[in-house]
């Protein structure tokens, strides 16, 4: 099946069919999807040993009367346009220099049915050497998470904690691939380790996606896990702590 296919089929059962009697003349999407898909083909550029970079950074730009009408998803739409936009660069053999982040934004110069995207290379944060490392050249972080209680990550070393990760989404992917949210540079992680999972109204888990060594919540090997303050998180040789207030 396609990577748009599988789009469709994961945003079908996400928000029950709400899009399906949406008009033609309305954004749809697919469109949305398939508008992504083309930023990268238009924007890939090869660098050093081959490799083909692509922007990882997205806004999608709707006039008014889409953009209200979308903005009830906007959430769950960018975490899966962010994830159509991970599968498609695995399936055309593009990379990311950080994590995959789409969001949508009014243009009142836009009429109803049309859209436009804007596209940037964003590099993102490593977990590297036990510390948390975010380029100079990124935007600034906000100091505050969106969520109650500021849950955050602490990489711990020898006992003590270091700087603060703020989870900031839904969806916070763990990895040691540069697409991921946190990228941990640690052999005895893997790709696409696990991610940290926002349910349930406000409640935090943590689900293995399949890795080769596994992750552990409290000394405890778990495929999904009740993140509480404190919980200690163990993925490869990284140890964190997750924190809320």
């Amino acid at each position: 099946m396609g990577v748009l296919q599988n789009f469709e089929r994961r945003l079908e059962s996400l928000v029950e069919g709400a899009f399906a009697a949406v008009s033609k003349a309305e954004v749809q999407p697919v469109e949305l999807a398939s508008g992504v898909q083309r930023e990268m083909d238009e924007r890939a550029a090869i660098v050093a040993q081959g490799r083909t970079l692509v922007p990882n950074d997205f806004v999608v730009e709707l006039a008014g009367s889409d953009h209200e009408r979308l903005a009830v998803y906007s959430d769950s739409l960018g975490d899966e346009l962010s994830k159509l936009a991970r599968e498609y660069a695995s399936e055309q053999g593009y990379s990311f220099v950080g994590p995959v982040k789409v969001r949508m934004d009014l243009a009142e110069d836009l009429k109803t049915g049309r859209f436009r995207i804007r596209s940037g290379v964003i590099r993102g944060t490593t977990v590297e050497a036990n510390e948390i490392r975010q380029p100079p050249s990124d935007y600034p972080r906000a100091s505050e998470s969106q969520f109650r209680g500021q849950p955050r990550l602490l990489v711990t070393s020898q006992g003590r904690s270091g700087d603060p990760f703020p989870i900031e989404n839904q969806v916070t992917l763990l990895g040691r691939s540069t697409d991921c949210d946190l990228r941990l540079v640690d052999n005895g992680v893997s790709r696409h380790h696990a991610e940290i999972r926002m349910e349930e109204g406000d409640e935090f888990f943590l689900v293995d996606l399949g890795s080769t060594n596994g992750s552990y919540v409290n000394d405890q090997k778990v495929r999904r896990a009740h993140l509480v303050d404190g919980s200690r998180l163990a993925l490869g040789d990284t140890r964190m702590t997750f924190r809320r207030d």
